[in-house]
């Protein structure tokens, strides 16, 4: 196998993830049977709509402030829905450094604006996480979302990447299984696995 490119998920790859903290946040803001999250992802239409770019901030915003309590702010809808987003530790980082010296590596990643804003901001000694990056393909931006070839399709098109040259790295099982249909390598990103560990020696 002969890699060189490595397109990576941010959430629970390359960022540390807590959905619990979005889950209990929205649980007070909205009521235990107004709004639920389902494998991190909100019941209704809005997220979807929202991580491949249909829907804009304001009309995200709009739309769960009408489901909120009496009382919810603008303001503690966005601390809520960001309180998933915990960080990147600083050995992850400098692994990402230094894949970047050795490898074409890029974003692929099911995202928002609202999330973007913040995630952006978290990389240690960076202004900007998509910085070490070659280039970031967020869902909202590219108008598609992963496990959809399309969104795939974009990365390797846009950026001119052959798919046996090619490793993605994802922690779910069905963005992995939709991107080995397009012949790229894979890494499954489970539970406890660390990618710091996992590329030291690369």
């Amino acid at each position: 196998m002969r890699i060189l490119n490595i397109i990576f998920d941010l959430g629970g790859v390359v960022i540390d993830l807590d959905v619990k903290r979005t889950y209990e946040g929205f649980r007070r803001l909205f009521g235990e049977d107004v709004m639920n999250l389902e494998h991190g992802y909100l019941r209704s239409s809005l997220q979807t709509d929202y991580e491949i770019g249909a829907i804009d901030s304001e009309e995200f915003l709009d739309g769960l402030e009408a489901l909120a309590l009496e009382g919810v702010t603008r303001q503690d809808i966005i601390d809520a829905w960001n309180a998933m987003l915990i960080g990147i530790p600083k050995e992850r980082a400098l692994t990402l450094e230094s894949l970047s010296d050795k490898y074409r590596i890029f974003i692929l990643s099911n995202t928002n604006s609202i999330h973007e804003e913040c995630f952006e901001r978290m990389l240690p000694g960076h202004e900007k996480l998509s910085d070490i990056f070659e280039k970031a393909y967020y869902s909202h931006r590219i108008g598609c979302r992963k496990p959809d070839p399309e969104a795939f399709k974009v990365v390797l098109e846009g950026s001119g990447l052959k798919p046996e040259e090619t490793l993605f790295v994802d922690d779910l099982e069905l963005n992995i299984e939709a991107a080995k249909k397009l012949n790229l390598h894979t890494l499954h990103v489970m539970q406890n696995m660390e990618i710091a560990d996992i590329f030291k020696d690369w």
